[in-house]
């Protein structure tokens, strides 16, 4: 059964900036033939790559070289329930015993288990409540074509991620799944960069330059602070190494001219 079309949010761009914001709820119960649930291996799958980030073994998202910076948040019932009143969900300030909170609109919900069977938790008394994982990035270029990419590059490790979410149906078949992206993104109310005409290939290639101004540096000056001999030479050597530089994005996410990445 195809998607009921929604509302599609618009990505904000800065520069050559883009951002897009994603709020995916996450699927409900235990895996079949599982014992964990969807939630529980969501945790595990996002656990391993950052684990994999912090000891700098490479992963997928490494191939698309314009994301800025992406975040992966899961958001629990207990948290965005906080400051509300709902029959049906137990509260921390309602366990017998407890002091009364300063405030009776200060409610804490206890931590839900979605560890149940299905037909126990459609039961009347129990509100199908679930987590979200929210999504944030920001990268170069267009958003459509920012995602053809995630597609060819990253399909493995986002389907790892996202088969836990509702309706998510692969990379596989693009449309599909740019569709799925475009339902489920929310709006972005405020983005900011700090330097939004700075592609991420522009930012790596000056990173270069300053490592090797450092050294070209260390070679031409002694400790003392005089000029070496070979400073002309050391010169030329300098610039045949940063000769080499980025004239036009790398991949079809950019939309820089040569001068302006």
């Amino acid at each position: 059964m195809p998607l009921k079309p929604l509302d599609f949010a618009t990505s904000k761009t800065l520069g050559g900036v883009t951002e897009i914001a994603v709020l995916a709820p996450i699927r409900r119960g235990r895996i079949p033939g599982e014992r964990r649930t969807y939630e529980e291996r969501l945790r595990f799958v996002i656990s391993t790559i950052q684990k994999r980030v912090e000891q700098g073994i490479p992963i997928e998202l490494d191939r698309v070289h314009s994301i800025h910076f992406g975040r992966l948040i899961i958001i629990r019932p207990e948290q965005y329930l906080v400051y509300s009143d709902l029959p049906g969900i137990a509260y921390e300030n309602d366990c017998p015993g407890e002091p009364a909170p300063s405030s009776s609109s200060f409610k804490i919900p206890q931590p839900i288990d979605d560890y149940l069977e299905t037909e126990l938790s459609r039961t009347p008394e129990r509100l199908e409540l679930r987590s979200w994982l929210l999504t944030l990035v920001a990268f170069d270029g267009d958003l459509k074509v920012y995602f053809r990419e995630i597609a060819e590059f990253v399909d493995n490790e986002f389907d790892n991620v996202f088969r836990n979410c509702e309706d998510f149906p692969s990379t596989d078949n693009f449309e599909a799944f740019w569709a799925w992206v475009r339902r489920y993104q929310i709006r972005c109310d405020l983005f900011y960069t700090r330097y939004p005409n700075l592609s991420v290939v522009r930012i790596r290639q000056l990173e270069e330059f300053k490592r090797r101004f450092d050294a070209f540096v260390a070679k031409v000056r002694t400790p003392t602070g005089k000029r070496t001999a070979s400073m002309d030479e050391l010169f030329d050597e300098f610039l045949r190494e940063n000769q080499q530089h980025a004239s036009g994005f790398p991949t079809a996410a950019g939309t820089y001219e040569t001068g302006d990445c």
